[in-house]
């Protein structure tokens, strides 16, 4: 029998880090150890014995012992996204450890894209979070909601944390300088921020310097874009006898311009970055510049940015590490107005509605009007007739000191500031157009400076003794706003006799608003031998927002995970590589959306300077409350060949934020009150497959897929409904009522055109006989704007040095309220109209879905199910065909990487919609107002060719 010896050995990983709780067994024995947190291990075992090392997410090996008595060894990854490092609030962990529901975009996600806003990069690319563009507009915003919508009118906006600063936005950024964006989903995962988590946390982490040569960076692309279709309206002959129908005896002119060929012109996209990335003995920095610019398909609207980051820390001592980050965003828009008709400024349904027969200019070189309006002006001259800009600069900055007391037990406090100036200005002369002639010459201006400061001061504790792994932390957080606003306006530059004068000036206030936040969190997690997993968070959030006895809101949450797959009946499997189970609760707060003075009794100004009481005090308003339930399962097979995630959570929000609309009697406008509560449910997948691994060809496929059902459960005992979405002189399009979910259409049912008299039929809903705007109480709900599903697909294939990414995105069961078309199909006064009211209603006995025209009434127009829209839509969001040289090319170049590539964005679009676009919204997309389209500026289709190099 074999004389045993004690073997002591080291195991680590690929990057040389030590490897702790790693099973080491002698084969063909009951005889086993495991590594210390340091990665060392000691045995008794035979001298010619083998070793057998097995560690979740790791290759097994075997190690003959060979007479040796120190052992090296180094494990190599068996799933490198299991081992995969994500961010979370506060820390790090690894994926094979999460127990909530996270999910990551990485830079790959977002490269090549002609992007303003790197979060529209999300879009398609996370289950669970669904993302729209308000517009196709240069600069404009996008929505996010992050598994439904939790509020009616507080914010359901997530919180986005920048290398660890807070802000309530994020478009600012460039997209080049975001190595990754991680998104916190349940409440066990957000609850770690407390009030500012009640929505979805995104965390945005910025490129960083490593350690070796300096690494030089620059990306380019240029490209141009155009909108993807157009509408068919009436030529002139065609209006003119529409007119007539009408009986208008005037048309305009003699002209037969086409004014969307006019208004919709060509726009181009042009992005420069360059970056500089390296180390230095004990730290690292990152540092790039860029410049962006995006013309707009619809002249003169542009958004020029220029942006600057930097990212680096350094060890100062063996115990003391100091680091520091900062991003600078200045920009220029240039904005045209949409959401709107052409009598309210809208250029999008101008091009549409203004009629043929007129041209651009009168002959005295002003922009000509619609005739028979009353002086609506062309769209040329709502686009180019006014001086519309903002400037913007924007400044998030971080600096925080480490301090390393062992090597387990560190503190760090950072303080950081998040600074927003915003200048607005509008000018028309009295010439140009018609608004200016009326007021001779506007001027108007507007300044926000917004300043929020964060202190954090964090102590973590790491333990890993043998297979137990233990951390915690613990903080303390102060956070303060300050927001100013003034504005001006100045009319009347010319007496009506044309002679200059001294303006009129408007009476206007300046305002300022304060907030501040004081919170306690902490958090425990523990795992044994990666199998067993446990955390749990806890925040106390005191916000100024409230009266001193409901300031504190209290929000935890627990989460569990077990890893099947580290089990022993699961250790001999050939088809499951690793598979988790996970379930959380938690429970998060908002405060957001009401005012920071919403509690107090306030009075306003008027004009004479006298105060009037505007808001009666509520000392019982509180935090808005969601809880949130998930339970999850996380698969991966086949040599991780495939890898599914499944998630299914139920969010119940109570005390809700509203701001209720007052009794008239009382004589005040709206307030909020805590009423009222709502619901989401629902279930997300995520499908990972590598269908084809050779050394020459590859081809991965990832799939992500959600349902969410959204409903408002109560409303309190007093408030019935609450309407949004007003369409200008008709009835609001959305009504809020309990058992209804948010974006729900309520008007009359379109039942038809009547042939024998060409009128408009609505549904008799409550049989008494009276339809039709007589009878108000027949409107009912006829839509929604929540979508049954939403997915996304990408496909990545190379071949060789080749490389094609096919990325798809789609909305299914959503519907629109297409308000655009009471415009153009109306058929109420003089502005000209879509083709499709070729087939109105003419004779007596005409069967048609589309009235008689019928001047100056809305009766053939009300806000009905006529305009409601299936809104669904598949869409070939981004493709992208590169080129990187190989290392033969790179080395005779002294270069690392050079790439060039093209790219299309918004290629396809497959959709039932009769809009420009069915992704757009006149409202917040994931507010009570949303689903409406409006004269909306629709998304584009770009072409783009650019090139990566580095060095």
């Amino acid at each position: 029998m074999a004389q045993n010896t004690t073997i002591k050995g080291e195991v680590k990983d690929q990057k040389g880090l030590p490897l702790p709780g790693v099973s080491v067994k002698v084969k063909g024995t009951n005889l086993g150890a495991s590594t210390a947190d340091n990665g060392t291990f000691s045995i008794s075992a035979p001298q010619n014995s083998t070793l057998e090392l097995s560690f979740i997410g790791y290759k097994s090996i075997e190690v003959p012992v060979n007479n040796s008595t120190t052992l090296n060894i180094t494990m190599s990854d068996d799933n490198q996204q299991l081992n995969e490092v994500v961010v979370i609030g506060y820390g790090t962990t690894t994926k094979k450890d999460l127990t909530t529901s996270v999910v990551s975009v990485s830079s790959k996600d977002l490269e090549n894209q002609p992007i303003t806003n790197p979060l529209q990069a999300i879009q398609g690319r996370a289950a669970g979070v669904q993302v729209s563009s308000q517009s196709g507009k240069p600069g404009s915003g996008i929505t996010i909601s992050i598994r439904g919508n939790t509020s009616i009118t507080a914010s359901n906006s997530p919180l986005y944390v920048i290398d660890g600063v807070t802000s309530r936005d994020a478009s600012f950024l460039n997209a080049n300088d975001i190595e990754s964006m991680t998104i916190l989903k349940d409440a066990s995962a957000a609850a770690i921020y407390g009030s500012s988590g009640a929505n979805g946390v995104v965390l945005i982490t910025t490129k960083k310097g490593s350690s070796g040569k300096l690494k030089v960076a620059f990306n380019a692309f240029t490209g141009f874009s155009n909108f993807w279709q157009t509408q068919d309206v009436l030529n002139s002959e065609q209006y003119i006898a529409l007119m007539k129908e009408l009986g208008y005896t005037t048309f305009g002119g003699n002209n037969n311009t086409d004014w969307q060929k006019e208004t919709f012109k060509t726009g181009t996209q042009n992005q420069y970055q360059a970056s500089i990335s390296g180390g230095i003995k004990g730290g690292q920095y990152y540092f790039s510049t860029g410049y962006q610019q995006d013309k707009g398909v619809v002249a003169p609207a542009k958004l020029d940015r220029i942006t600057a980051n930097f990212n680096g820390s350094q060890n100062i001592t063996s115990w003391l590490k100091l680091t520091g980050n900062a991003v600078l965003t200045s920009s220029t828009s240039v904005d045209v107005g949409d959401n709107s008709s052409v009598s309210r400024g809208g250029v999008i349904l101008g091009a549409l509605t203004t009629p043929p027969t007129i041209g651009i200019f009168e002959s005295n070189g002003q922009y000509t009007t619609i005739p028979n309006a009353g002086g609506w002006d062309n769209p040329l001259a709502l686009a180019f007739g006014s001086n519309n800009r903002t400037r913007n600069f924007r400044f998030i900055g971080a600096f925080g000191a480490q301090v390393n007391f062992t090597k387990d037990l560190f503190f760090k406090s950072t303080i950081s500031t998040n600074a927003n100036k915003n200048f607005y200005r509008y000018f028309t002369d009295n010439f140009l157009t018609t608004y200016g002639r009326q007021e001779r010459g506007v001027y108007r201006d507007n300044t926000t400076r917004d300043h929020v400061w964060l202190n954090e001061n964090i102590l973590n504790y790491t333990k890993n003794v043998g297979k137990n792994a233990f951390t915690a932390t613990g903080g303390y957080t102060l956070q303060s706003s300050d927001w100013k606003y003034s504005n001006n306006e100045l009319t009347r530059f010319y007496e009506v006799s044309g002679r200059p004068t001294a303006p009129s000036v408007a009476l206007t206030i300046p305002q300022r608003a304060q907030w501040s936040k004081q919170s306690y969190l902490a958090r425990i997690t523990y795992a044994y031998d990666s199998k067993y997993l446990f955390s749990s968070n806890f925040r106390a959030d005191g916000s100024s927002r409230f009266a001193k006895e409901k300031r504190f809101g209290y929000f935890p949450s627990f989460s569990a995970g077990w890893r099947i797959s580290g089990e022993n009946f699961m250790k001999d499997s050939k088809t499951i590589n690793d598979l988790k189970i996970r379930g959380s609760w938690g429970k998060v707060g908002n405060d957001e959306g009401i005012g920071d003075y919403a509690y107090l009794k306030l009075y306003s100004v008027n004009a004479q300077g006298e105060y009037n009481l505007q808001n009666p005090a509520n000392n019982n308003l509180s935090w808005e409350k969601t809880t949130q339930t998930n339970i999850g399962l996380d698969l991966s097979m086949f040599n991780s060949r495939i890898t599914f995630t499944a998630d299914a959570y139920l969010k119940k929000t109570n005390d809700l934020l509203i701001n209720v609309q007052l009794p008239p009697s009382s004589g005040f406008g709206s307030q909020a009150y805590n009423i009222g509560a709502m619901e989401n449910k629902g279930l997300e997948f995520v499908l990972s497959t590598k269908n084809f691994d050779r050394d020459k060809f590859k081809w991965s496929t990832d799939l992500n897929f959600s349902i969410n059902r959204n409903k408002v459960t109560d409303l309190g005992e007093t408030t019935k409904s609450l309407d949004f979405a007003g369409i200008y002189e008709r009835d609001a399009a959305v009504r809020v009522v309990a058992g209804k979910p948010l974006g729900s259409f309520y008007g009359y049912v379109f039942t038809g055109v009547n042939p024998a008299t060409g009128a408009a039929q609505y549904a008799d809903t409550n049989g008494n006989g009276v339809t039709g705007s007589a009878d108000p109480g027949d409107r009912t709900f006829i839509g929604s704007a929540q979508p049954k599903f939403i997915y996304g697909v990408t496909n990545s294939l190379s071949h060789g040095n080749w490389g094609l990414n096919l990325f798809f995105q789609g909305v299914q069961g959503s519907q629109l309220f297409n308000a655009s078309r009471i415009d153009i199909e109306g058929m109420f006064d003089s502005k000209n109209q879509s083709a499709a009211v070729l087939n109105r209603w003419t004779t007596p006995g005409q069967i048609t879905n589309i009235p008689k025209a019928l001047r100056s009434s809305s009766e053939n127009s009300l806000t009905s199910s006529r305009f409601v829209e299936d809104a669904s839509y598949l869409r070939l969001k981004t493709a992208t065909l590169s080129y990187s040289f190989g290392s033969s090319v790179l080395e005779k170049l002294k270069m690392s990487k050079l790439t060039v590539f093209a790219t299309g964005y918004n290629l396809l679009t497959f959709t039932n919609y009769s809009g420009l676009d069915p992704e757009v919204n006149v409202n917040s997309a994931n507010g009570p107002a949303m689903g409406v389209d409006y004269g909306t500026y629709p998304q584009s289709r770009s072409l783009l060719f650019g090139i990566n190099v580095g060095f």
